[in-house]
């Protein structure tokens, strides 16, 4: 399949998650923060930032293979 269908519809999958979920994945993935400071950064704990990493994740690679949430 064409890479840039993939792309879309991950960005797509992404932009319709909950913006908590968003802001915990960029810090992780994005500003390269440790679990424990994304956890102080967002007022959870470190188990709920591996949660949400692992969901973003997971919908991420539902939406690149065009699987339904």
């Amino acid at each position: 399949m064409m890479r840039w269908l993939r792309l879309r519809r991950m960005r797509r999958a992404f932009l319709a998650m909950p913006e908590r979920d968003r802001a915990i994945f960029g810090s992780v993935r994005f500003n390269e923060c440790d679990y424990a400071e994304t956890a102080r950064r967002h007022g959870c704990t470190v188990a709920e930032v591996e949660q949400t990493v692992a969901r973003v994740l997971i919908a991420l690679g539902r939406a690149e293979r065009g699987e339904q949430p």
